[in-house]
């Protein structure tokens, strides 16, 4: 992790395993930004998510959402039903236009043993189809699924 400077910013990353957060702390501790999981697969919506975008909006915090690719996203047709699901929970959070930072999507695991065509395939799907939903370009964090080890 980079040392925290006036040159960069810190911010964290949460989802319901956190419980609840001291968003007040958060921002006196000098973190700038949150990423707040919104979803995950096709059809899960982390029930935290919408009360944490707001309590972190409240005490001047930057929020962006996330998206957890599941297991189960092996084809481009599931990526876009993911992408899906991802887009849903931000319009029911008030919309892409109420985050200050750009949608991620979070790849971590490939149990499902893709190749890393058919992983490539799956990630540039989901991205395009939030930008195509969303109109902002998302991020892609945490490829070490892809990676050969």
């Amino acid at each position: 992790m980079q040392q925290r400077n006036s040159r960069n910013a810190q911010g964290i990353d949460v989802s319901r395993y956190q419980g609840k957060i001291d968003w007040k702390a958060v921002k006196e501790d000098g973190l700038s930004f949150a990423f707040i999981k919104a979803s995950q697969g096709k059809s899960y919506r982390d029930k935290t998510f919408i009360g944490n975008a707001q309590a972190a909006r409240a005490v001047g915090v930057l929020v962006g959402a996330y998206h957890y690719v599941d297991d189960s996203a092996i084809t481009p047709e599931d990526a876009r039903k993911e992408a899906a699901n991802f887009v849903s929970a931000i319009n029911s959070a008030g919309g892409i236009a109420s985050f200050d930072l750009p949608p991620v999507m979070d790849y971590e695991s490939n149990k499902s043993g893709l190749s890393k065509a058919a992983l490539t395939a799956v990630a540039r799907t989901f991205l395009a189809e939030v930008e195509r939903l969303t109109g902002v370009r998302p991020i892609l964090t945490y490829i070490s699924c892809c990676q050969e080890k």
